[in-house]
C-alpha cells in the first residue's frame, strides 16, 4: 500500500487530535465550489491518520433526527412532515440543543487525557461550536458511556448561562452557579480544554427567524473557551439577524491567543456557499479560508498539529485571491474581475439573492421586534428600536482589518466608502439610544438648574436629529425601491 503523504503527520504515541466541524444554517455537502469553508476544511483533513478523529455536522435546518428521506410515492406524508420540520428548524433553530449535544457526545466517546480538541464552525454552526466549547470549558466532559446524564449536563449549563447573564446576581443565580460546580466535580472529567476554535462569521442567534421578544441566544458568553481562537468576521453583512458574536477579552493577562480579523464580503463571502460566476477564478471566501488554514498550520507545538492531505493544502494556498492582479484598469479583464469580486448583498436586488428573498429579508429589517447587539459609547448594548433598516455592522475601535481589504481598495475593486467607520454609533439610523442615555443623565441631575438646562437642550437636539433621519430614511427607502441596486444606506450618507 502506498504511503499517504501528509502535512504534520505524527507517530501513534503522540496526543490525538479530535476535530469537529459544524456547518451553517441550511448548509451541507454539494461537491462543488459552493461548498462552505467548513466542508473544504473537512475535505483537506487526512482522515487516514491513526491519531486523528473527525466529525462533520450539516447545518441547522438540513435534517431532523428520526425523519426518513425515502423518495417513494408511498412516503409523501413523512416527506412533507420532514420538510415542515426542517423549515421550522431553519426559522427558530429548534434543534440547536441536539446539534450541540451530538458534538458533545462525540468528544465524550473519543477524548483521552492529553488529547487536543479542534472545533470549526460557520454562521450558526460557529455559534454551535462556540457554545459547545463553552460547555466543555465550564462544566467539563462527562465520562464515556454516561449518555443518560448528557441532558442533565445541558440543563445545568444552560441555567448557569442564564444566571451568569444577570447583573447583579440574585441568590437564586448564585445557587445555580454553585450547583453547576458541584455537578462538574461529581460527574465530569475536569481540565478538559479546547485547543483551537476556528470560526467563520459567528452570529449571536440560533434561528433565522427567532420568536419575537423571546431570547434563544445568549448575549453574555464566558471568557474565551479555547487556547487558540481564530475568528474571521464579515465587514459588509447588514442583516439584523446576522449581527456578529464577537469575543471580549476582559483579562489582558489571559493565556488565550485570540485573533479576530475582519474581511471584505457578506456573511457567505466569509464562510463560503456561493458558486463561481462566469469568468471568476476565485471566491471572496477563499481569502478567509486561506487565512484560517495558515493560522492552523502555524500553531506552535508539532505534536498537536493537525494532519492534512498535502495536495489539498497546497491547492488552497495557491487559491488566495490576491490584489492587485495582472489585470489593468480599463480593460475587460479588470472589469470582469471587479464585477465578480464585489461583496454579495442579501438586502440588494441583483447582488446574489433572489428578489423574493430580498423582500422577505427587508420585512425583518423593518420590524422592531428582534433584539440585536450594537456598539454605543464603546459598549455592546441590546437594541430593538429603531429597526435595523439595513444598517451596516458596527466595527469596534480596535477592529483588525485584513490586509486584503486595503489591497482591494487600492486596486480599485472595492469602494472605501463601503467600509463602516470604526467605533460603532452608526450614523445611518436615528440615535435613540443616545437620547435615552442623555435623558437618564438628565434625571440624575434634577434640581441642578444650570445643568438641567444644558441637558434639556441636548435631548431636544438629539430628538430633532433623530426625526430628521427617520424622515430621510423613509423617503430614501421609497426612492431606493425604484432602483435595481437596492441599498438603503446610500440614501443616508
Amino acid at each position: 500500500m502506498d504511503e499517504v503523504n501528509t502535512v504534520h503527520g505524527q507517530s501513534d504515541s503522540s496526543p490525538r487530535r479530535i476535530v469537529l466541524c459544524f456547518d451553517g444554517t441550511g448548509n451541507q455537502f454539494h461537491g462543488n465550489e459552493s461548498d462552505t469553508n467548513i466542508v473544504k476544511i473537512y475535505q483537506m483533513l487526512e482522515r487516514h491518520s491513526p491519531g486523528q478523529y473527525h466529525y462533520y455536522q450539516p447545518g441547522i435546518g438540513t435534517y431532523i433526527k428520526g425523519q426518513g428521506s425515502s423518495s417513494t410515492r408511498y412516503n409523501l406524508i413523512p416527506k412533507l412532515r420532514s420538510a415542515v420540520l426542517t423549515t421550522i428548524d431553519c426559522m427558530v433553530g429548534s434543534t440547536f440543543q441536539s446539534h450541540v449535544l451530538d458534538g458533545y457526545r462525540f468528544v465524550m466517546r473519543f477524548y483521552r487525557p492529553g488529547d487536543h480538541i479542534y472545533i470549526f464552525g460557520f454562521s450558526r454552526g460557529a455559534y454551535t461550536a462556540r457554545f459547545l466549547a463553552e460547555m466543555i470549558h465550564n462544566i467539563g466532559l462527562l465520562s464515556e458511556g454516561m449518555d443518560e446524564m448528557v441532558h442533565f449536563a445541558w440543563d445545568t449549563f444552560s441555567n448557569y448561562q442564564n444566571a451568569k447573564a444577570n447583573d447583579p446576581l440574585t441568590e437564586r443565580d448564585r445557587k445555580l452557579i454553585e450547583y453547576m460546580e458541584k455537578f462538574k466535580m461529581t460527574f465530569c472529567r475536569p481540565d478538559v480544554g479546547i485547543h483551537f476554535l476556528g470560526l467563520f462569521d459567528c452570529v449571536n442567534s440560533v434561528g433565522q427567524f427567532e420568536i419575537p421578544f423571546y431570547r434563544t441566544s445568549y448575549k453574555v458568553l464566558a471568557n474565551p473557551p479555547a487556547r487558540y481562537i481564530r475568528h474571521a468576521v464579515s465587514i459588509h453583512e447588514r442583516r439584523c439577524k446576522f449581527k456578529p458574536a464577537l469575543f471580549i477579552l476582559d483579562d489582558k493577562d489571559s493565556p488565550v491567543d485570540l485573533k479576530e480579523v475582519w474581511f471584505a464580503g457578506n456573511h457567505s463571502d466569509i464562510g463560503g456557499g456561493y458558486a463561481l460566476q462566469e469568468g471568476q477564478k476565485h471566491l471572496l471566501s477563499d481569502t478567509p479560508l486561506n487565512w484560517m488554514l495558515q493560522e492552523v498550520l502555524n500553531l506552535p507545538g508539532s505534536e498537536s498539529k493537525l494532519s492534512f492531505q498535502t495536495l489539498n493544502v497546497n491547492d488552497v494556498s495557491k487559491a488566495e485571491n490576491k490584489f492587485p492582479g495582472k489585470e489593468k484598469p480599463g480593460t475587460d479583464a479588470f472589469t470582469l474581475r471587479k464585477k465578480t469580486n464585489q461583496p454579495h448583498d442579501t438586502l440588494a436586488f441583483g447582488h446574489g439573492t433572489s428578489w423574493l428573498m430580498v423582500l422577505c429579508w427587508w420585512i425583518l429589517e423593518t420590524l422592531p421586534i428582534f433584539t440585536r447587539l450594537e456598539l454605543f459609547r464603546g459598549k455592546w448594548i441590546p437594541r430593538r428600536l429603531p429597526p435595523n433598516l439595513g444598517a451596516p455592522r458596527d466595527l469596534p475601535n480596535d477592529a483588525v482589518i485584513h490586509t486584503s481589504v486595503r489591497d482591494m481598495i487600492r486596486a480599485g475593486i472595492l469602494d472605501e466608502d463601503s467600509i463602516p467607520a470604526l467605533g460603532g454609533d452608526n450614523p445611518n439610523i436615528p440615535n435613540v439610544a443616545n437620547v435615552a442615555y442623555t435623558w437618564k443623565k438628565l434625571r440624575r441631575t434634577a434640581g441642578q438648574t444650570s445643568v438641567l438646562s444644558d441637558k434639556a437642550s441636548a435631548v431636544e437636539k438629539d430628538l430633532k436629529n433623530g426625526l430628521q433621519k427617520v424622515n430621510g430614511l423613509t423617503n430614501g427607502f421609497a426612492n431606493g425601491l425604484n432602483h435595481s441596486n437596492l441599498d438603503p444606506t446610500h440614501w443616508l450618507r
